[in-house]
């Protein structure tokens, strides 16, 4: 499992970051999906090459098994 920075935020406003565990960038945005607040989008999504870091959400399940990390 990797790790990705993921920066949210307005676009013409403030931003922030956090970091997910994910297999790919695109489970890594579903996975941030669940911080952002009403009128944040994500901006950018990064894979990290620390893999011992703290993260702020759990990974996002597949398409077929949404509850299940595999």
């Amino acid at each position: 499992m990797k790790i990705y920075r993921i920066s949210i935020g307005d676009a013409h406003g403030p931003s922030r970051e956090v970091k997910v565990p994910s297999k790919t960038d695109v489970q890594a945005g579903d996975a941030a999906a669940s911080l952002l607040e009403p009128g944040e989008t994500i901006l950018s999504i990064v894979e990290t090459e620390d893999a011992y870091q703290a993260v702020d959400a759990p990974p996002a399940g597949t398409q077929t098994h949404p509850d299940q990390i595999t």
